[in-house]
């Protein structure tokens, strides 16, 4: 089983290689700007590549920028305290720039790690595990769209379901982003919420994939709040948030 320190120095491992930065550039005062392109071993989303992504943890920000846009985030944005970065005001005033070469803001995702500390708890009731290709059965059930994602370049690997005698309740799901890191969903249906199955569905995949060798994290957003307590009662904690851009839509 993995300490605290262990599982934060293997997510910033990752994030490194996600944002083409040093893992010294987490320790390091201030904050550092980076070409934003794939390496090899980095998680790879929709955002890889994009016109710009940010990362903030721990007081940093790690900016993966377009060449056309960075002087603007040198000038601006580099000298800034990390903390409060993600402010209304200065996300705004990304938002503005970004909309000068035809992007704006797509997502603020926030991010969770799990706290090895916490005590391993036992499922509220009857659970059924699905291992990778057993997980298929429910490729285009809208009930699990966010458990299992159905992507190539983060395959689901394990679920597992709450049952009340056949019925599936709800449905946790894990999906390799990466060799170490692994990212948990949840679906509960809508006549078994707020019984607590969300969060223990949670709590149990996260036991099991630590147990594997690998390091769960559960993203949500901001707004979300149901979901960001999921996260914090089935022992994760707040780690670190992202910024993605998108191509603007033509309006003509």
């Amino acid at each position: 089983m993995y300490i605290k320190g262990e599982i934060l120095n293997m997510a910033k491992k990752q994030l490194a290689l996600d944002y083409n930065c040093q893992l010294s550039d987490f320790e390091k005062e201030g904050n550092t700007i980076t070409e934003n392109r794939f390496i090899e071993g980095s998680r790879f989303y929709e955002s890889d590549g994009c016109f710009l992504k940010i990362l903030c943890i721990e007081g940093k920000a790690i900016i993966s920028a377009d060449e056309k846009i960075r002087p603007w985030f040198e000038e601006n944005i580099l000298s800034k305290d990390a903390s409060w970065l993600f402010d209304c005001g200065n996300v705004r005033a990304i938002d503005n720039k970004l909309r000068e070469f035809g992007y704006e803001i797509d997502e603020m995702p926030n991010y969770y790690l799990p706290n090895p500390g916490v005590s391993d708890i036992m499922p509220l009731t009857k659970i059924k595990w699905f291992e990778k290709d057993e997980i298929l059965q429910f490729q285009g059930d809208s009930r699990f769209d966010q458990a299992f994602v159905f992507e190539d370049n983060y395959p689901d690997v394990l679920g597992v379901a709450a049952l009340d005698g056949d019925i599936i309740m709800g449905m946790a799901g894990a999906s390799e982003d990466s060799s170490t890191l692994y990212q948990i969903g949840i679906d509960v249906l809508p006549d078994y919420r707020g019984k607590g199955i969300g969060t223990n569905l949670v709590a149990i995949l996260k036991q099991e994939l630590l147990s594997r060798g690998k390091v769960p994290f559960y993203g949500t957003s901001v707004s979300h709040m149901f979901s960001r307590n999921i996260a914090i009662n089935a022992g994760f904690f707040p780690v670190w948030v992202e910024l993605y851009s998108k191509k603007m839509k033509d309006k003509s």
